[in-house]
């Protein structure tokens, strides 16, 4: 498979308009659309970060193997199988989430390297004896937070 159609699958297979991998890119949908036409071929430095967009090997991108993922080891280890237990009970809906949770994590610098004035205070939110049962489950419950680009978003796992 040639480059212009292995781009245009994988932009497909992502629902990606050529509008917005362009804006990736920090071209305009034009550029895009001569890649996929096969008018253009873009620098290594763009193929580099289209692989990295689309999660696959340059080799992959590049349609000199069908490889997807060369570097992702078997892993059968206790951890990587409740992970996969854990998996195979999420709708479509919160597998999306989940690999949005784990690029973030991956993107997400290790605390021990992070500057004292970038770490967060985490605390844990107890019950308060004398409340009703709703409000000190509730209040148990811990809050999920996590930053999206410039953007922070809180969800409560309810």
């Amino acid at each position: 498979m040639l480059f212009k159609d292995r781009l245009k699958m994988l932009r497909k297979e992502k629902k990606m308009t050529q509008v917005c991998l362009g804006q990736m890119l920090n071209y305009g949908y034009t550029a895009i659309a001569n890649y996929e036409s096969g008018r253009n071929n873009p620098s290594i430095e763009d193929l580099k970060k289209i692989a990295a967009i689309f999660n696959v090997s340059m080799d992959y991108l590049l349609g000199v193997n069908d490889i997807r993922y060369p570097y992702i080891r078997e892993d059968n280890s206790n951890e990587f199988n409740e992970v996969r237990r854990y998996y195979a009970k999420l709708s479509p809906k919160k597998i999306n989430e989940l690999l949005f949770f784990m690029e973030w994590l991956v993107a997400r610098p290790e605390e021990e390297n992070m500057k004292p004035e970038n770490k967060k205070q985490e605390a844990t939110i107890y019950a308060i004896p004398g409340q009703n049962e709703q409000k000190a489950l509730h209040a148990a419950e811990p809050t999920a937070q996590y930053e999206v680009g410039e953007q922070s978003k809180n969800e409560s796992n309810e």
